[in-house]
């Protein structure tokens, strides 16, 4: 009795959890106009109420329960879909991770929004993000988990283009859309593929181990399809390129979908398929995210935009997460994104709360700079020593530096990668790990650079704007409520909330407990090399960070900086590949349309009416003239045998006679 008692009550926590954004959300986006400025707490209090629900389910479920509850949804012949709902530590931990981010991320924009004209809109958008997000953390079959996949789609489309009336924000939400429906269509193919291969779509049996799973051609393209979901969400190569754009939305929305939920669904999404995913798949998918690891962090070396760097660093960890899945490392993937959203929303909010007390300095200015270009910034540790604290915290994390965070989980991952490569036997597998701490390096240098331009030095902007020197206006720190939810998650990206070894997380509570038995243990002889590999890295990044950075006698390689500002050059790639090339299709078969077919329809046409008038003087003249003849012809043949029926008996045996002479001759002759 107890035992269905406490089923029941997990199980209506997590649907009562999830209900509440999406029922907040029906609020403000219905009569939040009235509510004003009280629609931001209200949607803060429904974030914590979501929250310490989250913590009750996690109680309950960490690390080895298992809840489900499903009602009949349809029926399809044979075949019965419900709408189930799956609890186990997987969907545990990221409900706490999702719920836990949101109301930071709400509590922070309370402040950060207060006097935009959609205000109750923004918050109303907000709570669908979030509903959406629960329901594919909550989702009991694939079917569902795409609804609210498609739903993340949707609500990120709204928050990235919330400030529709700039159309950069406005082409960014566009452009994010419709490449992520490139990902879904993939990842629907993926789901129909599955379907079609074990007759269900739930997840539990799915992921139970009691399937069949090899190498065979349609599974591997299923996994490819499931795959394409991750492609798009999470921006990987070749589909990256939606996600800075994306940073024109505000900066708690990149803080919220771009550092730690959307993004993370991609990898959510492997983690919860990873069952179902065999060899040639997994291959595919560490090839991809160390190559996205490596793009992305090449692209963010040179940037000069404080949250264009920031979204480029996210795809490159991004990578990590994905290369940590491909290679096996399954408890490391998961392990990183939990660093990774608490580190990266520090930095965002951080980049945030910078950009909101240089917008206060231009308004006052009453003028107009960029306050998002780095190089305009410096000096601002002594006026905003909280921010930069926070800053600084989880930006070593981000780098990599021992004691912090980013330190266990990249080396968890390239730990991972290395043992993979040594199981394959060819020494041309260990470019994967090598990608990865190539791209520890880049990261160290390019958090290292930020840090200098953002903190370091002395302040810029007084010398491009002389009346900001002359005035007594001066940058300062933000609110308490910007500055609560940075100072939780720069807590939240030190070690030792994830283990108290500063510089191994196998043992931590969190690796020794999500890991599922398909999952490739890593061989932890590896562990050694890596933390010593992965932290001189950390460290030549930064020094060499500290030494370029502002020293223009060092030359840049023009060619990589290039790469970088252009981020590979993609975007001009694809506008060649797909834009121009579909105008090229478009103008070619527009030309064929009216010099060719146009022609032909047009002579065509032409001939049909030379035909007709044709076919109508035959009909008038031949036809109509033939059949006239024959009916005046038996007309007069009707006349002239008319005559000899006069009715006297005379004429007929005269008739007779007259006839049966000419026989007579005729014989005779």
């Amino acid at each position: 009795m107890q035992e269905d008692f406490i089923i029941e009550f997990v199980t209506w926590s997590a649907t009562l959890l999830a209900a509440i954004p999406f029922f907040i959300f029906c609020i403000l986006f219905f009569v939040g106009t009235k509510l004003s400025k009280t629609s931001g707490w209200l949607a803060v209090i429904g974030a914590s109420i979501s929250f310490l629900l989250a913590v009750i389910v996690f109680f309950y479920t960490w690390p080895d329960k298992v809840y489900t509850q499903s009602i009949h949804w349809f029926t399809v012949g044979e075949y019965t879909f419900t709408l189930k709902l799956l609890l186990d530590k997987l969907s545990a931990a990221m409900l706490v991770l999702v719920s836990f981010i949101s109301l930071l991320v709400q509590i922070y924009s309370t402040e950060y929004m207060k006097g935009d004209k959609r205000y109750s809109r923004y918050f109303a958008y907000l709570g669908l993000f979030t509903f959406s997000m629960f329901c594919i953390v909550l989702s009991g079959n694939l079917l569902l988990l795409y609804i609210g996949w498609e739903l993340v789609g949707l609500s990120s489309y709204l928050l990235i283009g919330f400030w529709r009336e700039k159309t950069e924000a406005a082409l960014a939400s566009r452009n994010a859309f419709i490449i992520n429906r490139i990902g879904d269509t993939g990842f629907l193919l993926g789901i129909i593929l599955v379907f079609a291969q074990f007759n269900t779509l739930d997840l539990a049996t799915l992921t139970s181990g009691n399937l069949p799973v090899d190498n065979s051609f349609w599974l591997t393209v299923a996994g490819i399809g499931l795959f394409c979901g991750c492609i798009a969400k999470s921006a990987q190569f070749p589909l990256q390129i939606w996600l800075p754009g994306a940073m024109a939305g505000p900066t708690p929305v990149s803080a919220l979908i771009h550092a730690a939920t959307m993004v993370a669904a991609g990898v959510f999404l492997l983690a919860r398929v990873f069952p179902l995913l065999n060899t040639d798949v997994l291959t595919v998918i560490a090839i991809t995210g160390a190559i996205t690891a490596f793009m992305g962090a090449v692209a963010a070396l040179f940037q000069t935009d404080i949250k264009r760097l920031l979204a480029f660093s996210t795809i490159s960890q991004l990578g990590y997460m994905v290369m940590g899945m491909g290679v096996g490392a399954y408890g490391s993937a998961l392990f990183h994104l939990f660093t990774h959203a608490f580190f990266k929303a520090c930095l965002f909010l951080s980049a945030g709360a910078v950009i909101h007390a240089l917008h206060k300095v231009e308004h006052q200015l009453h003028t107009h700079f960029d306050a998002q270009d780095m190089r305009l910034m410096g000096g601002l540790r002594k006026t905003m020593p909280f921010t930069f604290i926070c800053y600084l915290v989880s930006g070593l994390s981000l780098a990599g530096l021992p004691l912090f965070s980013g330190f266990l989980s990249k080396d968890a991952i390239l730990t991972g990668a290395l043992s993979w490569a040594e199981t394959k036997g060819n020494f041309l597998w260990y470019l994967i790990p090598d990608l990865g701490f190539i791209s520890a390096l880049l990261t160290a240098i390019y958090v290292g650079r930020q840090l200098i331009l953002v903190f370091g030095g002395e302040f810029r902007l007084p010398h491009l704007l002389p009346q900001l020197a002359t005035s007594q206006i001066a940058v300062k720190d933000v609110p308490f409520a910007m500055q609560l939810p940075i100072g939780i998650l720069a807590i939240l990206s030190v070690f030792f909330f994830f283990s108290l070894n500063p510089v191994d997380a196998a043992y931590g509570w969190f690796l020794t407990t999500i890991s599922v038995k398909t999952a490739q243990a890593a061989d932890h002889s590896w562990h050694t090399f890596t933390v010593i590999t992965s932290g001189l890295l950390a460290i030549t990044g930064l020094a060499l960070a500290y030494v370029v950075t502002g020293n223009t006698r060092i030359p840049r390689p023009a060619f990589l900086k290039n790469l970088s500002l252009h981020n590979w050059y993609l975007e001009d790639i694809y506008r060649i590949l797909f834009v121009r090339t579909g105008q090229l299709f478009s103008k070619v078969t527009n030309g064929i349309d009216k010099k060719l077919l146009d022609t032909i329809i047009d002579y065509a046409s032409i001939s049909m009416v030379v035909l007709a008038h044709i076919f109508a003087w035959i009909d008038r003249n031949l036809v109509d003239g033939l059949v006239n003849f024959a009916a005046y012809l038996a007309g007069r043949i009707g006349a002239l045998t008319r005559s000899v029926q006069g009715g006297r008996v005379q004429s007929y045996f005269l008739y007779t006679l007259f006839g049966l002479l000419i026989l007579v001759v005729w014989i005779i002759l």
